[in-house]
């Protein structure tokens, strides 16, 4: 638990026939933790977990709910008591009297919250084991919750509670091995995989063993389904189905149901009692005829991965990477011997802008602007929880900078693309350099793109009101592979026979020097104008992920970290090593992976003459400048750069933090795989 507590402004009562949208202004402060935080966006919604009732569809959103009407392209958004990132949802539209559905979520640290209707929260309890993965009504009153433990993707346990008006009451519990859980028509369905056997057991409110049905399996991964009155249809994350009798577990042949998609089946969904609607390929869904295997539709989709879909009436719910989808159709119920293409009245509909791990960060005078592996950008403001403005390219990002107003962004693929946010102008291609860019940073009118090969790549940069003119100034590998046959690379991390990664670089205060950190344990300087390797510190004993360098004082300070945990404090002027940060107390394995500065104000500079008057000045006058690291497992830490006083050490993020950037006025802003963007500020 971070300590972090969102209280989000009231939304009053919903509208569930024509929601309106509405655009909340979080806030979040704890200063007895010493931070600040606001969680302004999310990059992604947890797909699995969309909630479909008869009249409206919810889709967890960060720590917060949207809904949308089926009849309406208008959504509203819910705040909720969550703490951390919602991880499953479901709605109870069992009940005639919709005054008694009550919808129920839970997140990562386990907490399962019970709510009305319209989301007003009545209380919350504890699952054991967190996270809480999944949660499912067994009846109006009885819940059965999932919990898979430190590890999301191994097999946990289940328990049922009793929904009281104030409490829940657990009434049983199953420990162990279970993958998936499924509530339909009073049983509960569990499945457990203990290699290498595969087990679908139905069970009793009690968890007690009804019916069993198993066989052999090479591996289990994530499991796709879908029920009905007569079918039971799995799918073991493969290309194939197994058909299953409902009522007793009973196998059919399923022969005419195998290698029926091109790409593992994660969703499926009942178009009739006897039709089965699945994704067969990348944009392409087909109705398939339970009993022959025969195709009754074809029709064109979203292109993205599929991982939910859910049917109510006319209307297809699709959750993919890319969002939720809605997609209306004409004939869905209609059935022909032949592949005819459905007719869509409408086009797709995109209703959430946020996909999968957010990756590179930075400030942008007064907003923030963030990337994601699914090729967005968006550019934020404090105020807001919705993007002022955003953009996407077809390439996954990887790091961005802004430079006067022009958003420089670099991708996996190599592609270097420049963005004038706020104008209709798209993003354009600057350069393809052949592989990934790992880091983009500017300073003044130059700007350095470092790749995943060792090279370096400097530009010239003139911004003239809409316009960037770009010109490439030269390239060079300044990080280069080691010999495989030498003790020193066999003991390194990583494919340093192939190439030596450039994870960071930080220009010198006076513009004319560049420093990059590299997967080969080294910092290196490189004059920008001769292109010579000025110096090589090898202070780190694993990867060196980040480097920054500033000025402070009489100082010229380098601050590297590490995947050794370890952060080196530099003075440039003759490269003294000042002083080294040990490994932050931090739960569990950790290793950072980017760390940015924040100084105090300016002081009066002093004239220095030896490295012993180096040391003291650094001892005296650096005793206020912080140095914030962020960790592969969440974490925060601002700690003093002189004595390693820790001002903050708490884990924010679900994920690994993959950006950070320290702004002048003390703001930090952090980008994190759990797919959220946060905005912090220390607090005396």
């Amino acid at each position: 638990s971070s300590g972090i507590n969102a209280e989000y402004g009231a939304s009053g009562t919903a509208s569930m026939t024509v929601p309106q949208p509405d655009h909340l202004s979080p806030t979040t402060i704890n200063k007895a933790s010493g931070i600040e935080s606001t969680v302004f966006g999310s990059h992604t919604i947890t797909l699995g977990a969309i909630a479909i009732s008869p009249s409206v569809v919810h889709v967890p959103f960060s720590r917060k709910i949207r809904a949308w009407s089926c009849d309406s392209d208008g959504h509203r958004t819910f705040p909720s008591d969550h703490q951390s990132v919602i991880t499953f949802i479901c709605s109870n539209s069992t009940l005639e009297s919709t005054k008694d559905i009550r919808n129920v979520s839970c997140d990562w640290s386990g907490v399962v919250g019970v709510h009305t209707q319209s989301w007003a929260h009545l209380y919350s309890f504890t699952a054991p084991n967190p996270p809480a993965a999944a949660v499912k009504f067994l009846s109006s009153d009885t819940l059965v919750v999932l919990s898979r433990g430190v590890n999301n993707f191994k097999p946990g346990n289940v328990a049922v509670y009793k929904l009281e008006d104030t409490k829940a009451v657990q009434i049983a519990s199953l420990y162990g091995d279970v993958y998936q859980i499924e509530c339909h028509r009073g049983a509960i369905f569990v499945w457990k995989w203990v290699e290498p056997e595969f087990t679908l057991m139905k069970l009793n409110e009690n968890l007690e063993p009804v019916d069993c049905y198993s066989e052999l399996l090479d591996k289990c991964i994530a499991i796709g389904h879908a029920f009905n009155e007569k079918h039971i249809i799995l799918s073991y994350g493969s290309r194939s189905l197994c058909w299953l009798e409902a009522a007793t577990l009973k196998p059919h042949s399923s022969d005419h149901l195998k290698e029926v998609s091109q790409s593992p089946i994660w969703a499926l969904v009942f178009v009739t009692p006897d039709s089965l609607l699945l994704q067969q390929s990348r944009d392409v869904f087909v109705v398939l005829d339970v009993a022959t295997g025969v195709r009754l539709k074809q029709f064109q989709g979203p292109s993205s991965f599929v991982c939910f879909m859910g049917l109510v009436e006319d209307h297809l719910w699709v959750g993919t990477v890319d969002g939720v989808f809605r997609v209306k159709f004409d004939d869905l119920h209609e059935t022909c011997g032949e592949i005819v293409p459905l007719h869509l009245t409408t086009t797709v509909t995109n209703f959430l802008f946020h996909e999968i791990s957010c990756c590179g960060v930075c400030f942008a005078n007064d907003n923030i602007i963030s990337g994601d592996l699914g090729g967005n950008v968006f550019v934020w403001s404090e105020t807001c929880d919705e993007p002022l403005f955003r953009t996407k390219l077809e390439d996954s990002i990887r790091c961005l900078v802004s430079c006067d107003g022009v958003v420089f962004i670099g991708t996996l693929t190599g592609c270097l693309f420049k963005w004038k946010p706020g104008t209709r102008s798209e993003p354009e291609l600057v350069a393809h350099e052949g592989d990934t860019i790992t880091c983009v940073k500017e300073s003044g009118s130059k700007l350095c793109v470092c790749l995943i090969t060792g090279e370096v790549v400097l530009y010239h940069v003139m911004v003239n009101e809409d316009v960037a003119d770009v010109t490439k100034m030269w390239s060079a590998t300044l990080h280069h592979p080691q010999n495989p046959e030498t003790p020193q690379s066999a003991q390194l991390f990583g494919s340093l026979s192939l190439k030596a990664e450039i994870w960071s670089c930080a220009f010198s205060p006076c513009k004319e020097l560049l420093a990059t950190s590299s997967e080969d344990q080294t910092v290196r300087v490189t004059s920008l104008q001769t292109r010579e390797n000025l110096a090589i510190f090898q202070d780190h004993s694993l990867a060196v992920t980040c480097v920054a360098w500033f000025a402070h004082s009489s100082l010229s300070l380098l601050v590297s970290c590490s995947d050794d945990n370890t952060v080196v404090v530099r003075e440039m002027t003759n490269h003294t090593k000042l002083y080294v940060l040990p490994r932050p107390d931090v739960i569990g394995f950790c290793t950072l992976t980017y760390l940015g500065i924040i100084l105090p104000p300016a002081q009066e500079e002093r004239v220095l003459t030896t490295s012993d008057d180096v040391q003291t000045d650094f001892q005296e006058t650096c005793t206020d400048v912080k140095v914030v690291c962020g960790s592969e497992n969440g974490y925060l830490i601002v700690r003093g750069l002189v004595n390693g006083r820790v001002y903050f050490n708490d884990r924010l993020h679900q994920g690994s933090i993959e950006g950070l950037c320290c702004a002048s006025d003390g703001r930090i802003v952090t980008c994190s795989s759990d797919c959220t963007v946060q905005i912090h500020s220390l607090v005396e």
